[in-house]
């Protein structure tokens, strides 16, 4: 059985998801959870980064 790697392999997406992390840090849980809609974040994706960072891919 493969595994599937714990990185994204959609750069663009994994970029603007660290973005929102930042934002969430920074600015709180409404404007990262904009920032991340806004750039067509999947929102089951936006659900685990912004609501449950233990289960957040690691690289």
């Amino acid at each position: 059985m493969h595994k599937q790697p714990l990185r994204r392999r959609d750069v663009l997406t994994r970029f603007m998801v660290d973005l929102g992390i930042h934002y969430l840090e920074l600015m709180g849980l409404t404007k990262a959870m904009h920032f991340l809609r806004r750039h067509h974040v999947p929102d089951t994706v936006i659900a685990r980064v912004l609501h449950s960072p233990e289960n957040r891919r690691r690289y």
